[in-house]
């Protein structure tokens, strides 16, 4: 079995195959922090971290204007865009050095591709998830786990690792 997905892989061709790793993580990436931040707006999570801030200032909402509170809410949405733009800026640095056949990042984009595939999959188990945040789940587990097969099959290929003797 490990053979017959290692002569797909090779058929695609390890750069091919890297290419097309590099541009699917990175879409998934895009789709999976708008349907994150998507979900999260739908359930009210920004106005949930509004009032515990405010309980653990030991304030009351009627304590503060309108517009402070649009602020206050305003930040926990920025702050949310930042943080998954870290994320990608992240992502982004180590698919472009796995790209540039680097084995550190060849070793991040394996174990990132694994653990994104057993995220996907726990989310589905989470009652409060919405239908469409669960269906994105559900579609991505397939593709972290081709993708990550693909990683660990192809690692001779597509990066700079030094060889075995005897090889």
């Amino acid at each position: 079995m490990k053979d017959k997905l290692r002569q797909h892989f090779l058929k695609i061709g390890p750069r091919r195959f890297v290419l097309i790793t590099v541009f699917s993580l990175l879409i998934l990436d895009l789709l999976t922090g708008h349907t994150f931040r998507m979900s999260l707006i739908q359930n009210g999570f920004s106005e949930k971290l509004v009032q515990l801030s405010i309980k653990q200032a030991n304030l009351q909402a009627s304590d503060l204007s309108n517009e402070t509170l649009s602020e206050v809410h305003n930040l926990m949405n920025m702050s949310l865009d930042f943080m998954l733009g870290l994320i990608l800026v992240n992502n982004i640095f180590f698919y472009f050095f796995y790209f540039k056949k680097k084995l550190w990042a060849y070793s991040y984009v394996a174990f990132y591709t694994l653990t994104a595939g057993f995220l996907s999959l726990s989310m589905i188990f989470d009652k409060h998830i919405n239908t469409g945040w669960l269906i994105f789940n559900i579609a991505t587990i397939p593709m972290y786990l081709y993708l990550f097969l693909g990683v660990k099959l192809l690692k001779a290929e597509t990066t700079l690792a030094p060889k075995k003797k005897g090889q």
